[in-house]
């Protein structure tokens, strides 16, 4: 047991993968998943549970995700997550759940102490690989400018930031009760390595946490720490809130200016949703019917937002009150009982992962820590341990068994979708759809995989000349599980303009898909616009125009809305002698 809770925190940080759809959180959510099966099977075999108010406390929470995503607008990812993120569902914030009831139970400070030794040293390895990759040594293997913000194994500068905020206080922490060199190296590579994510959130929770550490474990010389904390917001202060492409010569819009659009967003969602929210890790699709018209005026006016970039807010948006009140609880509650234990280093620990929750979003690893973090000190337990069922060693054989089964298929079915991505994207599509009916064929009800066959089935149909009814099944199928899913829409019209190179009578469908999208979404200039090139294909110009116009109202600075409205009214004038 303690074994597997140590590489649980050690190894999760580091796993990255090629062969499935999403290279960072999803194999370190299956990891959790995984490690977690066999502590629930070890714990299930003895079975001595340790309730605290802590853990009561959480499973309200949990009790309240439960509600919510039993009256979901999408059911289906409430309860497994956002598809590339998977944290953040029912099923992780369950996970996560079992893991603090038993780390409470079986918890000792050894167990603690190697924890924190070897996520140490894991964070050295990940901070020295960030470090690399500042001077280049994978600057051709990604997409980003790798080099002008590092993001080591987690994919993005700001969850390696969070990351790293959580282990400086854990290392100073050492350096002081215990000085060696090796615990100096570890900081010193942890503060490199942060400052060169350029992470603000990163700094300012470093910069408070250390503060609060400081005050707390050496009240009368805090002052000590003052020029390290002005270093800090030195670099605060240095990064550019809105920088130019020197290339495009476009203004990039700052990610604070952003993140304000999209929290007034989550707070219109929660004032029409106010009791139980539209259901965990919804925001993505929810967020579409509030969104400010402002967004179309940002550089990232097209993105997806599947959180509302913070935690707290995505929670009110997507759980409600009855969710955010509790998980506002939960926190409390962690952080009477860290302060109680007087280990000052995990409650400066746990108030960088509040801050940076806060600037943007929870992954796998700081969801980790800050369910977790709490079960690392000694609680008194206020209920007894419940006896041992006699029948323990079937029922941990069975859950351990039918759970390994069904995270294999879950982890085939990524493969083989990730296998088909990628022969659709090389024009192989008799490969895609093989690789993509193997995904179905273990699981049947996930919404990624039935609009992926539906578009590889439409390509097929017009390439092949087939029946397009495999098509339209998968299309069908898949409206009666996510209705929701905006961007799956816009695939839906996609998948049905395919189909109707074949019979032009599809081509009908896809308007009215988009028209769906349009009311939807009423602030997507996006939407509107590629409404409207529908439109003009058909030669029926005067509602070409009137959508081309409404983008335009949405986006005044569109300028293929603007192109494509000048070209349409030359075509619509009259010839004049």
């Amino acid at each position: 047991m303690n074994f597997l809770f140590t590489i649980i925190f050690a190894l999760t940080p580091f796993l990255l993968t090629t062969f499935t759809s999403e290279l960072f959180e999803v194999p370190k959510m299956y990891f959790v998943y995984l490690v977690s099966i066999f502590i629930l099977g070890l714990f299930i075999k003895s079975f001595k549970p340790k309730i605290t108010i802590y853990l009561i406390v959480f499973f309200i929470f949990l009790i309240s995700q439960t509600i919510s995503t039993i009256f979901s607008i999408d059911r289906h990812t409430s309860f497994f997550g956002y598809y590339s993120r998977l944290n953040g569902g029912l099923l992780s914030t369950l996970v996560y759940f079992i893991l603090a009831l038993i780390l409470s139970s079986v918890n000792s400070e050894n167990l603690t102490a190697k924890i924190i030794k070897y996520s140490l040293i894991s964070g050295f390895l990940i901070s020295i690989y960030g470090i690399l990759e500042h001077f280049g040594i994978d600057k051709n293997y990604w997409v980003q400018d790798v080099q002008a913000r590092v993001f080591s194994t987690f994919g993005q500068p700001n969850w390696l930031a969070a990351y790293l905020c959580i282990l400086i206080p854990l290392a100073i922490d050492k350096l002081i009760s215990s000085p060696r060199l090796s615990y100096f190296v570890y900081l010193i590579s942890y503060l490199f390595c942060l400052i060169f994510t350029k992470s603000k959130s990163g700094l300012i929770a470093l910069a408070i946490s250390l503060f609060v550490y400081f005050v707390l474990k050496i009240s009368k010389k805090f002052l000590f720490t003052l020029p390290l904390i002005g270093l800090v917001f030195f670099f605060i202060l240095k990064s550019s809130t809105t920088v130019y492409d020197p290339n495009s010569k476009l203004l990039i819009t700052s990610s604070s200016d952003i993140r304000k659009i999209v929290w007034v967003g989550a707070i219109n969602l929660w004032r029409n949703f106010p009791l139980i929210g539209t259901g965990p890790e919804t925001f993505a699709y929810s967020y579409y019917w509030v969104r400010p018209a402002a967004h179309n005026l940002t550089s990232e006016w097209d993105f997806v937002y599947n959180k509302a970039h913070n935690e707290y807010l995505n929670q009110l948006a997507t759980s409600g009150a009855f969710g955010f009140f509790t998980y506002l609880a939960l926190i409390i509650i962690a952080l009477i009982t860290l302060f109680k234990s007087k280990n000052y280093a995990l409650l400066s620990v746990y108030l960088s992962i509040l801050i940076t929750n806060g600037l943007g979003f929870s992954v796998v690893v700081i969801s980790l820590f800050f369910f977790l973090i709490p079960c690392f000190v000694n609680q008194t337990p206020i209920i007894k341990p419940i006896k041992t069922p006699f029948y323990r060693y079937l029922i941990a054989i069975i859950v351990v068994l039918f759970c390994l089964f069904q995270l294999t298929t879950f982890l085939i079915a990524d493969a083989s979708y990730a296998a088909a991505e990628n022969y659709d994207q090389h024009n192989n599509l008799p490969a895609a759809a093989d690789q993509i009916q193997l995904s179905l064929k273990y699981r049947p009800q996930e919404p990624e995989y039935l609009i992926k066959a539906a578009l590889i089935f439409a390509k097929l149909t017009v390439a092949n000349h087939t029946n397009p009814e495999i098509a339209t099944k998968y299309l069908e199928k898949h409206q009666q599980i996510s209705f929701f899913n905006l961007n799956h829409l816009k695939l839906t019209a996609q998948a049905y303009y395919y189909l109707s190179a074949y019979d032009p009578k599809y081509f009908a469908d896809a308007i009215l898909t988009l028209t769906k999208v349009t009311k939807l979404a009423p602030t997507d200039a996006k939407s509107f616009y590629t409404l409207g090139q529908f439109y003009q294909q058909v030669k029926d110009y005067p509602q070409a125009k009137y959508y081309y116009q409404a983008a335009l109202d949405l986006k005044p600075n569109y300028d293929q809305a603007k192109t494509s409205l000048i070209e349409i009214s030359s075509l619509t004038l009259p010839t004049q002698r």
